[in-house]
């Protein structure tokens, strides 16, 4: 039953300028987000773990496209050399201690003999481990954060511990350069209680939930304003609240399409704007939100007409780099009022809700042919459809797991490096949501 005059309606009408007072009988989190600047970064936050003095931060994906929570175990081995699925390959190397976690340094950790694998990207990596650690985590701010009040520090929280992992990757027979690869995972995406292997848990913010620490099975995500040198982008996650300052316009409720055995949020495809060119994408396909991908991925059916529209609707600014669209100048170059819109359909029939993101936002450093070519690559491809980081930091995203609600608003508003406004905070209390801000 509803406990407030305010609808779903009255919030999706709603502008920055609503604000209300701080309750303090209801719990939420904070904790701070990044976009790293780089060709393969994620959203990420950073943690140090337990009560040990030499706990040092480590920089693990905040992943809405997964469900999963753990990090590396001192001694963790990563395999790869081999196409085959499952074959460790002829490399390994041994993850630095810099970047793994030993429960037996902290006073306040609790270890279980429970096994775990988990398997991304299309069986391409698989991390696998045997024991599970409840400690306490500390979620650090960005450096360059103006507000570091808010830092979450958060009691018995449950990851899996990870001691090998097999990427499906080819070698030339020198194991050399060593690949990329994750340093922890924090699974984001909705827990649904199933005995299915893709969601066999730790679920990170369930455990939240069960535990009380949360009142409210909701999470808005933000970016902040980007800064005027191409740079990290700074943000913020809140799990039981929501903060009217970090989005400008009104939040609208959008369509949740997520089907039965699907991991994640899933939207239909929007409409995209560029150079003031709209298309309507024509491949069949829904669109995931994953702030674990590097990329946004457009629904463009590549053996169509559409992808050469939309790089000829550029004027010459985009090129079609083997699906990888690429910028025709240097990343510094790209002008700071160049957009992609992306327009939604509303849940309601008869709305809308257009999101920016700028193109500076998917340029991250790399640059085709090592500059030679004056081509920065982007962030940015052809075929399927996901949105990742780089739309994460043009929208808020905010969902509620318990009532299968999804909302989008403009985001990149905020001062960068700024926290959680608490004037501007509306907490969930017990079976509240977003018609009730």
């Amino acid at each position: 039953m509803l406990r407030s005059a305010l609808n779903l309606a009255t919030l999706l009408g709603l502008s920055t300028a609503f604000s209300i007072s701080h309750r303090q009988d209801a719990s939420y989190i904070y904790i701070p987000i990044e976009f790293l600047y780089g060709a393969d970064s994620r959203v990420t936050t950073n943690i140090t773990f337990g009560s040990s003095p030499s706990s040092h931060p480590i920089t693990v994906v905040m992943d809405t496209g997964s469900a999963n929570a753990w990090i590396w175990q001192s001694g963790a081995l990563v395999h790869w050399g081999s196409p085959y699925l499952f074959d460790p390959g002829p490399c390994n190397l041994t993850v630095p201690n810099t970047t793994t976690y030993n429960p037996a340094l902290s006073l306040t950790s609790h270890t279980q003999n429970i096994s775990s694998e988990y398997v991304y990207a299309g069986n391409s990596k698989i991390v696998q481990g045997n024991l599970y650690s409840n400690d306490t985590l500390t979620f650090l701010s960005s450096p360059t954060a103006s507000n570091t009040t808010s830092t979450s520090s958060i009691p018995n929280i449950q990851l899996a511990l990870e001691n090998s992992a097999i990427l499906r990757l080819r070698d030339n027979g020198s194991c050399a350069p060593p690949p990329s690869y994750d340093k922890g995972i924090i699974g984001l995406s909705p827990y649904i209680p199933t005995n299915s292997t893709a969601i066999q848990g730790p679920s990170f913010r369930q455990n939240l939930f069960s535990a009380s620490r949360i009142k409210a099975k909701t999470m808005v995500t933000w970016f902040n304003a980007p800064p005027s040198t191409l740079s990290t982008l700074s943000g913020g996650l809140l799990l039981g609240a929501i903060d009217t300052s970090k989005f400008s316009g009104p939040l609208v409720r959008v369509q949740n399409v997520v089907e039965s055995g699907q991991v994640g949020y899933y939207i239909a495809k929007p409409n995209i704007t560029f150079n003031g060119q709209e298309l309507v994408p024509d491949q069949n396909t829904t669109c995931l939100l994953d702030s674990g991908t590097h990329a946004d991925y457009l629904p463009f059916a590549p053996l169509s007409a559409l992808p050469s529209r939309f790089f000829n609707s550029s004027g010459g600014q985009l090129v079609d780099e083997n699906g990888v669209v690429g910028y025709n100048g240097t990343c510094d170059s790209i002008p700071r009022d160049l957009n992609l819109t992306y327009t939604f359909g509303g849940f309601t029939s008869g709305k809308t809700i257009k999101i920016d993101v700028p193109l500076r936002n998917y340029a991250r450093g790399a640059m085709l042919n090592g500059g030679d070519d004056g081509v920065c690559l982007l962030n940015l491809e052809v075929g399927g459809c996901t949105f990742g980081a780089p739309f994460y930091s043009g929208a808020v995203v905010a969902v509620d797991d318990e009532r299968g609600v999804l909302a989008l608003a403009r985001g990149g508003v905020s001062k960068d490096g700024s926290g959680a406004d608490a004037a501007s905070l509306k907490i969930f209390g017990t079976g509240e949501t977003f018609d009730f801000v």
